[in-house]
């Protein structure tokens, strides 16, 4: 039996495997393109082969003969075959120095394609946790059914109708969305900021990454929080800069470390309103140690504002960057945690002289970012919608934090201890002393639940044992049965650590 096609007529098994695909749902002729195309490229077919007349083909396939010619001219337009006058179509004699000599095609390599150095070094970094929506107890989950979707959809109505007016093409983002931006956060956080000085990104990383990349030189140092927020390791990684871990304690950030063992450092990021996880709020004296340290030193401050806005014992902190330091702090925040995940929208707050470099980088960068989302944003804060879904939000955290606290409590005595925090979207749960976390949460994830190992977000300080408990997006029924399933695995690996 043939195996290609040659000057008598085919057998129609060789045709099988075409006949099985064809039953896919796609146009026939494209079925048969692909057929013919496949064999070519694997060399089951070689070069100068002759093909069937397109009247054989049709009746041996029975298909119309139209679209049998309709593929043979579109492997002529592709180069695949080639005409002979008054003989027919054959396979192309000018793919032969291209095509394989055997007729099965290799194997891919996966080394073939050679990764650069710098993605290489991607693979040493801690890899970042997936989340999946169906896990209970998600640290940084929003309440997803609270989101006030009818009010958002009129707003997205809104911004179709006003994109008739936009260009598009302004890379620091849409003038009046960063103009709302500016506003809640002067009158918010403190910060001395206008429009002008406003970018908008697609989430807090790609804000990260161009920071860094227009910061940084390779080898400069980069002062991070330890235990901290591992998915900036890989934007420091990718501008080329080196980590130096910087313990914390009860008042954050420990400033001897950066005045007296790092000067050398060309940034620091932190979290000064909230440390990620443990909660811990950067002192009033350090924060102004570390803009004189940062004023002093021509260095330059990231500060990372996730979620200050679920503070439940007083309003949200002076942010850092209005301490002063509106020319050494870039300040960065996120819609994404406080609306929903899939809202793929943060701001970075620039000190003046950075705005035109970092515009300019931003254009060749990703030329800006979609117009639609952001002027429904815009519309949804002029409206006062953003700021009304932060105090309910607010209140209802503070009750499903009270919650949570109250069930653990109940459930698992002395087995767990909070750490205490003024605010956020998780717990921090302290186990007692030889108890594996990372082992109880890879457990925990079984059971479908989205708790964290507090060692996890250690880098270089010795790790504390305990896990990281989400409550934001989840009532009290969904909590009840999160810490129902934590129950039995706890007991489990606290008996064996005796």
């Amino acid at each position: 039996m043939t195996t290609h096609f040659d000057k008598q007529q085919p057998h129609s098994e060789s045709f099988t495997p075409f006949l099985q695909q064809s039953k896919a749902q796609r146009p026939r002729y494209r079925a048969l393109f692909s057929y013919i195309q496949q064999r070519i490229l694997s060399g089951e077919l070689p070069t100068q082969s002759r093909l069937p007349s397109s009247r054989e083909l049709a009746e041996l396939l029975s298909l119309s003969r139209n679209t049998v010619k309709q593929v043979y001219e579109m492997l002529l337009a592709e180069g695949y075959i080639e005409t002979r006058h008054g003989d027919g179509s054959y396979v192309s004699q000018q793919l032969s120095l291209n095509l394989p000599t055997e007729h099965h095609s290799p194997a891919p390599d996966a080394e073939a394609v050679r990764l650069s150095a710098k993605s290489r070094q991607l693979e040493q970094i801690r890899p970042l946790f997936h989340q999946h929506p169906q896990q209970l107890l998600l640290p940084a989950i929003a309440a997803l059914d609270q989101f006030p979707w009818q009010q958002w959809q009129r707003s997205v109505a809104h911004a179709g109708k006003q994109m008739k007016f936009s260009s598009g093409r302004n890379f620091m983002g849409e003038p009046a969305l960063r103009s709302q931006i500016a506003a809640y956060l002067n009158a918010t956080r403190g910060i001395r900021c206008d429009m002008q000085q406003v970018m908008i990104c697609s989430g807090s990383q790609q804000g990260m990454q161009l920071a860094f990349s227009m910061l940084l030189n390779p080898g400069d140092k980069v002062l991070v929080e330890d235990p901290g927020f591992p998915g900036i390791d890989g934007a420091i990684s990718n501008a080329g800069g080196i980590k130096v871990s910087v313990p914390i304690d009860r008042q954050g950030f420990d400033t001897d470390t950066v005045l007296h063992d790092s000067q050398d450092a060309r940034l620091a990021f932190i979290t000064p309103s909230r440390n990620f996880p443990l909660g811990f709020t950067l002192s009033l004296e350090r924060r102004l140690q570390l803009l004189k340290w940062a004023r002093e030193h021509g260095c330059c401050i990231i500060e990372d504002d996730y979620d200050s806005e679920f503070r439940f014992d007083g309003p949200p902190l002076t942010a850092l960057q209005g301490l002063d330091g509106e020319h050494c702090v870039i300040y960065s925040g996120t819609f994404s945690r406080i609306l929903h995940p899939s809202m793929r929208l943060a701001y970075l707050v620039l000190p003046p002289a950075l705005v035109d470099p970092f515009n300019r980088m931003r254009g060749f960068m990703d030329g800006g970012l979609s117009s639609l989302p952001q002027l429904a944003l815009a519309d949804f804060m002029a409206r006062g919608l953003f700021t009304s879904h932060l105090r309910r939000m607010r209140k209802l955290y503070k009750t499903r934090r009270s919650y949570l606290l109250q069930r653990i409590d109940e459930t698992f005595s002395q087995q767990l201890v909070w750490e205490p925090s003024d605010g956020g979207m998780h717990g921090v749960f302290l186990l007692p002393p030889g108890n594996d976390d990372t082992a109880i949460a890879a457990q925990a994830v079984n059971e479908g639940l989205g708790i964290r190992p507090l060692s996890y977000y250690y880098d270089k300080q010795p790790p504390r044992s305990g896990l990281v408990i989400g409550f934001a997006g989840y009532n009290e029924t969904q909590i009840d049965t999160g810490v129902a399933r934590l129950k039995p695995i706890l007991d489990s690996h606290l008996k064996s650590a005796l």
